[in-house]
């Protein structure tokens, strides 16, 4: 049985990051990989704690299956972090897996599940750690009303950056400025 759905990628930031230049930084950026589809995220110069800030949107991705299997058991998301360079090919510097929230077309989007909430996922290289990954995953079934049934993607819009959608407003987290003496 096909289902149709929408895949929201929510890329807040990663941390603790390993430097992969020799100025002891990076130029970090997220390649997400779901079924047959894959996006990036900006690359963020020279830091090893980026906050991308972002949402990838993967539109009429069909799975195959029955309903409920979807709903307890999506597929898994790969999250692929490289180190941009000025020559050549972007260095590897890890990779983290993550399965979505799912909701289907008859549920409604509401809290406890949705908005759904950012968590850390540990970022791998071989055996060892390499990092954390900040984000939130949302598999959208698309219902016979098309996407107009989906949640409306809202948030601001950030005309500095061009067509690139920032976290929306219940997902980010709430960020707040302290003035700190020394």
């Amino acid at each position: 049985e096909k289902q149709v759905f929408q895949l929201r990628a929510h890329m807040y930031q990663a941390r603790s990051l390993f430097a992969a230049d020799s100025s002891g930084l990076s130029d970090p950026f997220a390649r997400v990989f779901f079924i047959s589809q894959s996006q990036c995220t900006e690359v963020l110069n020279e830091t090893l704690c980026p906050t991308w800030d972002q949402l990838l949107v993967f539109d009429n991705v069909e799975l195959y299956g029955e309903a409920h299997e979807m709903r307890d058991d999506p597929p898994i998301i790969v999250i692929e972090i490289y180190d941009q360079d000025t020559m050549g090919k972007a260095d590897f510097m890890g990779r983290t897996f993550a399965k979505p929230v799912v909701k289907m077309s008859d549920e409604q989007y509401c809290p406890p599940r949705f908005p759904p909430q950012l968590e850390y996922y540990q970022i791998y290289r071989g055996n060892a750690t390499a990092g954390d990954l900040l984000a939130a995953f949302e598999l959208l079934q698309i219902g016979p009303g098309g996407k107009s049934d989906l949640p409306p993607i809202d948030g601001p819009t950030d005309m500095d950056r061009g067509p690139i959608l920032p976290v929306p407003l219940g997902i980010r987290p709430v960020l707040s400025r302290y003035r700190v003496e020394v």
